[in-house]
């Protein structure tokens, strides 16, 4: 991996909430994570196509067109040494306690898919949703888990442009109040008044670039209208001993 130092990390992280850094990942530790995710997928989904049961791990719906969607696989760490060793990186750790100014430990980790299938499991009784994952934040919801800051730092597996339902966020909307609305399948998601679409910033990034964002940062992503998965390996710090 790409070695980090303090004199990379910018500034500007604590006033926008986020961070893009391309080629973060070296050729080989990217290909070894690809097929982690690969594996990964085809464990989780074969096992739940042959057993007609969804997975413990496995997060899906049914898009509008009826295809299972997909979303992602939670946790993934235990399963690959790949996915291990980059979570337990120094780099990375390093990354998120100057972010937090405190030690960072990992507490969560999962790989994001946004995938339909061909095998249409018409056994599932699957809620219907489309693909866009809505404005929101996730502070409210670590620190209903014990959690006072995190911070989110997701490594790209796949290129992930604007098509293939690429990271939005709204800089600087981590330093204040930010309204949550009830939605009846969704969670609470931000209103398009706090979080005006022309105020966003989408972060386009080749595979092996490194996004990372402050939980209390408004984000989204769109539809992932390519012919193929745009991966993320997402992996959640908190300072030590939350």
């Amino acid at each position: 991996m790409m070695r980090v130092t303090g004199e990379d990390l910018p500034h500007r992280f604590r006033q926008e909430g986020y961070l893009a850094i391309e080629g973060f990942l070296e050729r080989e530790t990217l290909s070894q994570l690809r097929a982690a995710a690969d594996l990964a997928f085809e464990q989780i989904i074969g096992q739940t196509v042959s057993l007609r049961t969804a997975h413990p791990r496995l997060t899906w719906w049914r898009l509008p067109d009826g295809r299972p969607y997909v979303f992602k696989i939670k946790p993934v760490v235990d399963l690959a040494p790949a996915f291990a060793g980059v979570a337990a990186s120094e780099d990375i750790g390093f990354l998120a306690s100057s972010m937090l100014s405190a030690k960072a430990t990992l507490m969560e980790d999962k790989v994001t898919y946004k995938a339909a299938l061909a095998d249409p499991a018409g056994w599932a009784d699957l809620p219907v949703f489309g693909e866009e994952v809505r404005k929101h934040s996730d502070a409210s919801y670590f620190a209903a888990r014990g959690y006072d800051r995190v911070i989110t730092v997701a490594l790209c597996l796949d290129d992930c442009p604007a098509a293939a339902g690429a990271l939005q966020v709204w800089p600087g909307s981590h330093r204040r109040p930010v309204r949550h609305e009830p939605t009846p399948n969704q969670g609470p998601v931000v209103p398009d008044d706090d979080a005006p679409d022309d105020q966003a910033v989408t972060l386009e990034a080749s595979a092996g670039s490194l996004l990372a964002w402050d939980a209390a940062l408004v984000h989204a992503s769109g539809p992932n209208s390519t012919d193929r998965p745009r991966r993320l390996l997402v992996l959640g710090y908190s300072a030590s001993g939350s």
